[in-house]
């Protein structure tokens, strides 16, 4: 019976080819993971630099534990994205990187800055921080010296 199952094809099917099935991996604990659900307001550039961060301090410096690991991190939508991928689509680590940030690059992230809120118990230093990253990141360094610090102000909660 046990020889009949290696013969049956796997309903599941995923999109990362298994080149190395000798790959260790450690058990870690789903709460310790980053999370990439594909909102709009989520960055994928900035999640790729977190999840290499994750994968350094895991000891996962090979590219097929990264693509491994990679698939536990998504949540929802990008779950739901990933699982539609064709089987075997993925080889490489590159090509995940690749298709991801095709995937998500188009969030429409010039407008978080327009509709950007201080976080409760967010210091005005990282308010400030996070406003400058986004301008960086949306390309927006080009507007009004004026038209910023107003767009900053508009962010700061009433206390």
């Amino acid at each position: 019976m046990d020889g009949d199952d290696d013969n049956e094809e796997d309903p599941i099917r995923f999109s990362i080819q298994d080149i190395d099935g000798s790959v260790h991996m450690k058990n870690i604990h789903p709460s310790f993971l980053p999370k990439f659900h594909g909102l709009r307001l989520e960055d994928p550039g900035t999640f790729l630099f977190e999840f290499e961060i994750d994968c350094r301090s895991y000891g996962y410096l090979l590219k097929t534990q990264k693509m491994r690991f990679f698939e536990a991190t998504l949540k929802g939508r990008a779950l739901k994205w990933f699982m539609s991928l064709g089987t075997n689509s993925i080889r490489s680590w590159n090509d995940m990187q690749k298709i991801f940030l095709e995937k998500y690059k188009d969030h429409d992230l010039k407008e978080e800055i327009f509709i950007m809120n201080q976080r409760k118990n967010e210091s005005h230093e990282d308010l400030i921080e996070r406003f400058m990253y986004n301008v960086k990141r949306e390309k927006l360094h080009h507007l009004r010296s004026n038209t910023l610090k107003t767009l900053l102000l508009r962010t700061i909660r009433d206390e």
